[in-house]
């Protein structure tokens, strides 16, 4: 006799299939009306039967959503796999840099071994990926692979990744051309070749998937029990682990990384509390294959009316983050208790003084020493120094001193050693602010920018005070992951608008302080000196609250009132730094830890150290990226993601659980 809590979750997931089959049908007539003019059956006609107009266009159709449904398929059922072999909701082939690997591995393969023609190749994208989820298996096994340990080495590797890329990008110009169209995903089909490939694929993965449904099902209970039953754990999750870099290669290599369908689809499988692995899997393949159906339909209906080549994996991002927010949002109220991890770290002497003098030395070291045409040499031109080169120094400074103390006032107030502005999606809703006021409100010039990019901040917090007395910490990363997502969906559109205003904006959100000026970098240190000496008045407080919302409420600190402050700090560090130099990776998310580790363990202290670390970072990131290539330049935040990247990898060996 089925339960009323089951009928009920029968109901919803027969409800979801149905809405979103009749939204792909509804979708699939739109694009078939546009575009086939002929009698719809003669849709299906073998193709060598039509004319050579008729036959581009059906193989643009046909060919084109049976990839879209079998790549989405493929990608929500790698997810589902994922989420039951390391028993994380949060796991996925985006959040785990299964993507990203398969996709850095062809793109250095482009690069460095032309003459082995392997761009696009099957087995480089595989190596990728099973190097990359390697990674990050290894950085979560001193933690005994805690969730919120797995994202953040996905999070931490997707970025470093990412930052890699972007330095290759810029090295090899010309050459990566190509690998640029190809990394931006595409759906959009002229043969029946592809289809057949990831159709087979998807018959094959199921095949392959049968012997391994009842040890996964006994495996998500317990690794001890599911030995003592003679389930050989290191050989399936081996197996598996294979399965999901093969099938995410496959993809990345056939269409290029798509993000999102297939954390969107297993969330959606979460949400309606699916038990049975098979029936897990099942409804992962559906819902994937749906959503980038969908998604496929939307992107060539907007291709045809607007005339613009949109990647799918700019609209994967546009539409699935948002559903990925909301999915959350639903589970609101399943609150589960998590163990946070934590850094290894003891109290002793951090020498503010000596850190502070050698900040002041590592500043006048940046200003006289550079490259120039003869090489690198001490260059104290007075001029040159205080109208070009002190400028940037300063705004890179002052930026690293309020994302680190927005990073250290995040985590100390959510006690969730993973959050930081960055990774919380705050710097990304601020840009996201930032570009609408430039598209939509022109004429309110600077401070329309200014309030936009205020307001953008603002409601992701708002949004992740909200959730966090209602959630699972570890979704809000997730939250993050999705709200970064869409901002990358929305330059994706940026940059093929042809707007030349909007070009401009793509430079600032690489994260570089070449706009700076000497009028701007010293009301940029005010802004700086004065939220840094904001944050001092609410430590006490602080403290308090990171005891407990009970202990707090005793001792008869107002929770809503100090969240409210404190989050408002937080918003004006992160808006400001944002707007001087673009939204930066890693700062805030590294150098708290980095502070903890070299003994400022007191917040009073870890604030002062943080500071310091900050400014010194970003420092560095913003001199190497002005001259290690000289004349041309790396953008800062690149700089930035590449050092805090490797050093945080190198920090998470001392997390646990």
């Amino acid at each position: 006799m089925m339960s009323k809590n089951n009928f009920l979750s029968a109901n919803r997931i027969y409800m979801m299939v149905v809405l979103l089959i009749v939204m792909a049908l509804v979708s699939s007539y739109a694009v078939i009306r546009q575009l086939w003019h002929l009698p719809f059956f003669e849709l299906f006609t073998p193709s060598f039967e039509l004319s050579l107009e008729d036959m581009s266009v059906q193989l643009k159709i046909v060919p084109t959503m049976l990839v879209a449904s079998t790549a989405g398929g493929l990608l929500g059922l790698v997810s589902v796999l994922l989420q039951q072999l390391v028993k994380n909701t949060l796991a996925s082939d985006t959040t785990l840099a299964v993507g990203s690997g398969a996709n850095m591995a062809l793109l250095i393969v482009t690069l460095f071994l032309p003459s082995l023609a392997l761009g696009g190749s099957f087995w480089v994208a595989f190596i990728g990926a099973l190097s990359s989820m390697a990674i990050v298996f290894i950085l979560a096994a001193p933690s005994r692979m805690n969730p919120l340990v797995l994202v953040l080495g996905g999070l931490v590797t997707n970025i470093l990744l990412g930052a890699i890329a972007a330095l290759l990008l810029i090295y090899y110009a010309e050459e990566s051309l190509n690998v640029m169209v190809w990394a931006a995903g595409s759906l959009t089909q002229n043969n029946w070749q592809v289809s057949s490939v990831l159709t087979i694929a998807s018959v094959a993965a199921f095949i392959s998937l049968l012997p391994l449904l009842k040890p996964l099902e006994i495996m998500s209970l317990d690794d001890r029990q599911a030995k003592s039953l003679g389930v050989p754990i290191n050989l399936i999750r081996g197996l598996v682990v294979g399965l999901v870099a093969l099938l995410t290669a496959l993809v990345v290599s056939r269409v290029g990384p798509i993000g999102f369908i297939g954390l969107g689809a297993a969330t959606l499988v979460n949400v309606f509390s699916v038990r049975r692995i098979g029936y897990r899997l099942l409804l992962g393949y559906g819902f994937g294959a749906l959503l980038l159906w969908i998604t496929s339909n939307a992107t060539t209906l907007l291709q045809h009316y607007l005339s613009l080549n949109i990647s799918a994996d700019a609209m994967t991002a546009l539409l699935g983050a948002p559903l990925v927010i909301w999915l959350i949002v639903t589970q609101s109220r399943q609150h589960t208790d998590e163990v946070i991890p934590t850094l290894v770290s003891e109290r002793r002497p951090t020498h503010l003084i000596r850190w502070s003098v050698a900040l002041v030395l590592l500043v006048i070291s940046v200003l006289v020493f550079t490259a120039t045409a003869n090489g690198w040499q001490l260059n104290a031109i007075w001029h040159l120094i205080i109208d070009f080169r002190l400028p940037r120094t300063l705004s890179a400074a002052a930026t690293g001193v309020m994302l680190a103390t927005a990073g250290v006032l995040l985590q100390t107030l959510t006690r969730n050693p993973m959050a930081s502005p960055e990774v919380l999606g705050i710097s990304s809703g601020s840009a996201i602010g930032v570009v609408l006021a430039f598209i939509f409100l022109p004429s309110f010039g600077y401070l329309g920018i200014v309030l936009s990019g205020l307001l953008g901040a603002s409601i992701v917090l708002g949004l992740i005070l909200w959730l966090a007395r209602r959630i699972n910490p570890a979704y809000l990363l997730l939250v993050g992951v999705a709200i970064a997502a869409l901002m990358g969906g929305l330059l994706s559109l940026v940059k093929i608008s042809g707007d030349q205003r909007l070009q401009a904006v793509l430079s600032w959100l690489s994260g570089s302080t070449y706009l700076a000026s000497p009028e701007t970098a010293w009301l940029l240190v005010a802004f700086a000196l004065l939220l840094f000496l904001l944050s001092f008045m609410v430590i006490k407080p602080l403290e308090i609250l990171s005891l407990g919302s009970g202990i707090a409420r005793e001792l008869g600190v107002s929770l809503r009132l100090f969240q409210s402050l404190i989050l408002i700090l937080v918003a004006a560090l992160s808006t400001v730094s944002t707007l001087a130099v673009g939204p930066l990776s890693f700062v805030g998310l590294m150098i708290p830890h980095l502070a903890s580790t070299l003994g400022a363990v007191q917040l009073k202290r870890q604030l002062q150290l943080s500071a310091i670390l900050g400014a010194a970072l970003m420092v560095v990131a913003d001199w190497l990226g002005r001259y290690i290539i000289f004349p041309y330049e790396i953008p800062a935040g690149t700089i930035a993601a590449i050092i805090g990247g490797a050093y945080f990898l190198y920090l998470m060996r001392r997390i646990r659980a």
